[in-house]
């Protein structure tokens, strides 16, 4: 317990200090642009506030809560753009005369505006087709990383849905991160899940479900119609199995292995083994297991700049579909957003998987 809090507060001090040097960092770029009025009494605690608005959220409930959640978040990605941007232009200084730098900020804020309208659009349907050895074909609607809360609109849930149904796919998953919020506060959600049409709808937690206490998610879906797969192995279909793995593991180690190991000894010789896990982690040892398809998310594929071309180091599977053998993973740039309401470099997507 105790390095659990020493781990959780060393983060946050890690977090705290970074967000505080980008703030400044920017503001420093922005005070030059703009100079003289960047760098009033007003500009100075317009910028204090809107750095401040996201912390400042959770003292508030209702709407006031939400608008400052909403402009903390926009803000944030506004700070990690602008970081990413006026960086270039320090390094592009050394060698050209950009002069005076008022046209990166009308950049960035396009940028924001574009990212923000992408977001909301909603995510794209994208089609994969793989093939099994025998067995009769089968489709899969996988959904990750919706992140349901305060940010999100009940309208643009409903449409998710209605994209998802219009799939007709056999079975829907959804590979962690559901919810940001209590079961309380979701429950608006329910009657959107409640409509989805497909045989079976499975999911597994993500880490974010244990911010809030993984008994909510594990309430939201019982009430939701969709099973846990947490640690399950289930027959889902003739010759096919689901296999799921909690939000917590960020690793494939020896324990994860042997249970693995003790599920698939229950698959017949030419059944299709599916894996749900949140963390696009361990396909190398899952593969060599039996898995047929991995199914993770949890990357968003960066979401904005320049995240994008930083998850790359973090995971060698960041995005996309991949192959070892006759094994595949799917990792998914996730269907919802997290933090900052904007997508630049990335896309939401549901994803429709063809198995034949």
């Amino acid at each position: 317990m105790v390095k659990r809090i020493a781990e959780i507060s060393l983060f946050v001090v890690m977090f705290v200090a970074a967000y505080a040097a980008m703030n400044y960092y920017v503001y420093v770029h922005v005070t030059l642009a703009l100079f003289p009025l960047g760098d009033s009494p007003v500009g100075q605690v317009v910028f204090v506030l809107l750095a401040l608005s996201y912390p400042l959220s959770q003292f508030f409930k209702s709407w006031r809560r939400r608008a400052l959640l909403m402009a903390g978040s926009l803000w944030l990605g506004m700070v990690a753009i602008s970081t990413a941007v006026f960086l270039l232009c320090d390094f592009l200084s050394l060698f050209l005369p950009l002069g005076n730098q008022a046209w990166a900020i009308v950049f960035i804020l396009a940028l924001t505006i574009l990212g923000a309208c992408k977001a909301w659009r909603g995510p794209a349907v994208k089609e994969v087709h793989l093939q099994r050895k025998r067995g009769t074909p089968f489709s899969i609607a996988h959904l990750s990383d919706l992140h349901l809360g305060p940010q999100t609109s009940l309208k643009w849930l409903e449409k998710v849905i209605a994209r998802v149904n219009s799939l007709d796919a056999d079975i829907v998953v959804i590979t962690g991160d559901l919810l940001d919020d209590t079961y309380e506060r979701a429950v608006r959600f329910l009657p959107a899940f409640r409509s989805i049409r497909a045989k079976g709808i499975y999911a597994v937690s993500g880490n974010h479900e244990y911010y809030q206490d993984v008994e909510h998610f594990r309430r939201f879906c019982r009430e939701a119609g969709i099973e846990v797969a947490d640690g399950k192995f289930l027959k889902i279909a003739d010759g096919v199995n689901l296999l799921g793995l909690g939000g917590k593991i960020t690793r494939i180690d020896s324990g994860t292995e042997a249970l693995i190991r003790e599920q698939l000894a229950r698959s017949g010789p030419e059944d299709y083994n599916i894996l749900l896990i949140h963390q696009p982690v361990g396909f190398r040892k899952t593969a060599a297991l039996g898995i047929d398809l991995q199914l993770s998310g949890h990357t968003h594929r960066g979401q904005i700049i320049p995240l994008n071309f930083l998850i790359h180091l973090a995971y060698p599977y960041a995005y996309g579909l991949h192959a070892l053998g006759d094994s595949h993973i799917y990792v998914s740039s996730g269907t919802g957003t997290w933090g900052p309401p904007l997508r630049i470099g990335s896309s939401s997507e549901i994803v429709k998987i063809k198995v034949s």
